[in-house]
């Protein structure tokens, strides 16, 4: 398996979602305890669902199976500035449950890619990195649990009539939720890094800074202008890769024709082919 189709690469990807997903949760919160950013709030949401979008494309060019469907009405479509302000607080409740929800679906997605990956792996060699991110997935689907329980809480505490009892109520579960939303947000964070230290890892770079953006941008897929001259690609599915006749080195003893055969020409046109099928271009290691 190639490093750009490894469950790594996805998870990666998704990791960074859950991120900024608990970040939009976490806006959420400070709105309803009186520092509500509207714009802040919906900028956030709206680059978020553009990602996701970028993502399922990203998936199915390169023929991966990505279990993440976000509802078009969900916290994605937030509209914040066409609330009445006498019904903010129970939309932003919605909203803020929403964006957990997502969290909690990006978080099993996750988790599903790489316990599918290490089955597999199992008795062949160990991926310590991709362990660790399961490990994470689980205190994090706790904290996530327990964010999305006190939620629930909260909106029954601003249905009791009796308004010194349920401002208290309010008063101690919103600590209680705003503690679960900071662990919930720690070990997302300490997952990120995680993934994003074992994509880089894999491709033998030391940044992982704007890794995820990177990869959904096909910045990892572009060898239009590369130098693989000492490039190990023998053993890599290069589906989804563009690369150019003109610029393109490929490492010695690589068929290029055969390259060619699996590739197609990318409409923008200049000599720009993209690689559609596995295929061997390498001999087999004698």
């Amino acid at each position: 398996m190639g490093v750009r189709r490894h469950p790594v690469v996805v998870a990666a990807i998704l990791s960074d979602f859950v991120v900024r997903a608990i970040e939009i949760a976490a806006a959420i919160d400070r709105g309803r305890r009186g520092n509500l950013d509207r714009a802040f709030i919906r900028t956030l949401a709206r680059d978020l669902s553009r990602d996701l979008g970028r993502a399922r494309e990203w998936a199915q060019a390169r023929h991966l199976k990505l279990d993440v469907t976000v509802k078009r009405d969900s916290v994605l479509a937030v509209r914040l500035d066409q609330v009445p302000d006498r019904y903010l607080p129970f939309t932003l409740i919605g909203y803020f449950h929403a964006t957990l929800h997502l969290a909690h679906e990006l978080s099993h997605a996750i988790d599903g890619t790489l316990a599918r990956h290490l089955d597999l792996r199992l008795s062949l060699s160990h991926d310590h990195d991709l362990e660790l991110a399961c490990e994470l997935i689980a205190g994090l689907d706790s904290y996530l649990d327990s964010a999305l329980a006190w939620n629930e809480e909260l909106a029954k505490a601003r249905e009791i009539l009796n308004v010194d009892r349920a401002r208290v109520q309010i008063l101690n579960i919103d600590r209680s939720l705003s503690r679960a939303l900071d662990l919930a947000f720690e070990r997302s964070r300490a997952l990120d890094r995680v993934c994003a230290q074992g994509v880089a890892g894999r491709l033998g770079i030391s940044l992982t800074e704007g890794l995820a953006e990177a990869l959904l941008a096909g910045a990892m897929d572009d060898f239009t202008s590369a130098d693989l001259t000492y490039a190990g690609l023998a053993d890599s599915d290069l589906t989804g890769v563009r690369w150019s006749l003109s610029e393109t080195i490929w490492p010695p003893g690589t068929d290029v024709k055969a390259l060619l055969a699996r590739s197609e020409k990318v409409e923008t046109g200049g000599g720009i082919l993209v690689i559609k099928r596995r295929g061997m271009a390498w001999p087999p290691k004698g």
